[in-house]
């Protein structure tokens, strides 16, 4: 057998990766809106199926992993699962691994889950992302971060997630990121065909007229059937309303590869993420 030898990027994981972070709770007491009522002997804060997907959230948490220098931009890492289950493995932690090894810190948020509205499942993950930002930009500093530098990334349902949070009709005093980061993002469109329109007004994702967007990031692939033209078509229209978008979508990979070795995608996205938050002013060149 030969011996096993680091490459420079997995020399570079072991030297700035942070070791996480005890879970934080995202509310102090019992989380608003609450519809779903908790089985006898369950675990709050969900548990783990055979695909290591976490369910049943009623205790939404999120687990800091902090940047290795002060004044570090810090990304919320929203797994996707369809509103239904949260993949936190390759859409959270090992995401959190790379934003640390290119010198961002990092939360992954375990936001609550299954839909506790059919037609309208981003409601309750919404109000927890948003008190997850209210808190982390409030806290950023003790997790070697710059409060003005707070983004939002998603995969999917919490590709969803992060558009919602970071540009749909809310309230003048919702936070809003400084930037958001979308990969394959989900129900976008009202219908999830290539020739479909934006979702508009207030359970949609256009953001209010008069207000200009946070710069964003798209990653997708043109064969998932949550289609590439979603993530073209929104940062389009995010570009009209004077913000800035960046688009990479690659031929293959198909859908919920998040940060493994599955595909192209899945090995170079987060690499021209640090580019394009180096050349936003959030990284140090």
């Amino acid at each position: 057998m030969k011996p096993l030898l680091l490459t420079p990027l997995l020399l570079t994981l072991a030297g700035c990766t942070a070791a996480p972070l005890a879970p934080l709770p995202v509310w102090e007491g019992a989380p608003p809106a609450e519809t779903l009522t908790l089985k006898p002997g369950q675990d709050p804060r969900g548990t783990i199926n055979k695909q290591t997907h976490r369910a049943d959230v009623f205790i939404p948490e999120f687990v800091v992993y902090p940047a290795a220098k002060p004044g570090a931009p810090l990304v919320i890492v929203c797994p996707g699962g369809g509103y239904g289950i949260l993949a936190e493995t390759h859409e959270g932690s090992e995401v959190a691994k790379r934003l640390n090894a290119f010198g961002s810190a990092a939360v992954v948020l375990k936001y609550r889950v299954p839909r506790r509205d059919p037609n309208k499942p981003w409601i309750v993950p919404v109000m927890d992302a948003r008190e997850t930002l209210r808190i982390v930009r409030a806290r950023a500093t003790e997790w070697n971060a710059d409060p003005k530098k707070i983004g939002i990334l998603g995969f999917s349902a919490g590709g969803n997630l992060a558009a919602r949070v970071a540009y749909a009709p809310a309230a003048p005093d919702a936070p809003r990121p400084d930037f958001a980061v979308m990969v394959y993002p989900a129900y976008l469109f009202e219908k999830d065909k290539p020739d479909s329109v934006l979702r508009e007004g207030p359970d949609g994702v256009v953001p209010p007229k008069g207000v200009k967007p946070v710069p964003a990031f798209f990653a997708h692939s043109a064969d998932d059937p949550y289609p590439a033209e979603g993530s073209m078509a929104f940062a389009k229209l995010l570009k009209s309303m004077g913000g800035s978008a960046e688009v990479h979508v690659w031929a293959k990979g198909g859908h919920g590869w998040g940060a493994s070795e599955r595909c192209l995608a899945a090995r170079r996205w987060t690499d021209l993420l640090g580019e394009w938050m180096k050349d936003q002013g959030l990284l140090q060149p």
